[in-house]
């Protein structure tokens, strides 16, 4: 079992590092956190980033990436962590869904266990810098889990936004790009899943106009659910 288990981290990170990518050009402030570093680290043209880097761009910044002659452009004021760069199946979709629903059942507290309010990042190359903030990276997580989605990984951006709702509940508040990644269910015909979305997202915070639109959103897959 043991001699099982080794192999199997060893094929993992065999296949993290096996995804390889060029900085070909970046623009403007990009950041890059290694493996389990937490410290921010500025990329540099010509760099090679591996599978477990996350990627982080500043408002007015871009780094475009060339993975064996593949381009990735991840855009201003986003963050993404590179091993999401993949195409996956409907199956491990489901899969990586139920998972996140068995994680977001609430855990009970211990007795004096307090909240905590982390911060990301507190270096740059050695040197103090400013921090990251939470929500900040919350933010800018659902924004690289839509340059997925707009680059053909729709699937994978959906895993990203459920995991980055969870880790970061502020962008459950983010009722455009939610509604546009219930959407990419409902487009993928996975009409449970997608009327569980619309219904979470139903019970946050919205303008008028956008509870119309949920409200025709959850109209429109309830039908497609009866029939």
């Amino acid at each position: 079992m043991k001699k099982l288990a080794v192999l199997l981290m060893v094929l993992f990170a065999a296949n993290i590092f096996a995804q390889e990518y060029v900085v070909e050009k970046l623009s403007g402030k990009v950041l890059v956190q290694k493996g389990t570093n937490e410290n921010w680290e500025t990329v540099y043209p010509g760099e090679k980033l591996n599978g477990d880097a996350l990627v982080l761009t500043d408002k007015d910044a871009y780094v475009q990436l060339n993975k064996k002659g593949t381009h990735f452009l991840i855009s201003a004021n986003s963050a993404l962590g590179l091993n999401h760069i993949k195409k996956i199946s409907t199956n491990d979709l489901l899969l990586a869904l139920a998972m996140e629903e068995i994680r977001n059942v609430p855990k009970l507290k211990s007795k004096g266990e307090s909240k905590s309010t982390a911060v990301y990042g507190s270096e740059v190359s050695g040197k103090n810098t400013e921090v990251v903030p939470e929500n900040d990276l919350g933010i800018k997580k659902l924004n690289g889990a839509k340059i997925l989605a707009e680059n053909g990984y729709k699937k994978s951006g959906v895993i990203v936004a459920k995991e980055t709702y969870r880790k970061y509940p502020v962008t459950k508040k983010q009722i455009k790009d939610r509604i546009y990644f219930a959407d990419i269910l409902y487009g993928l015909g996975l009409y449970q899943e997608a009327a569980a979305e619309y219904a979470d997202i139903e019970q946050q915070p919205m303008s008028a106009s956008e509870r119309k639109i949920v409200d025709k959103k959850i109209e429109e897959v309830n039908l497609k659910l009866a029939k």
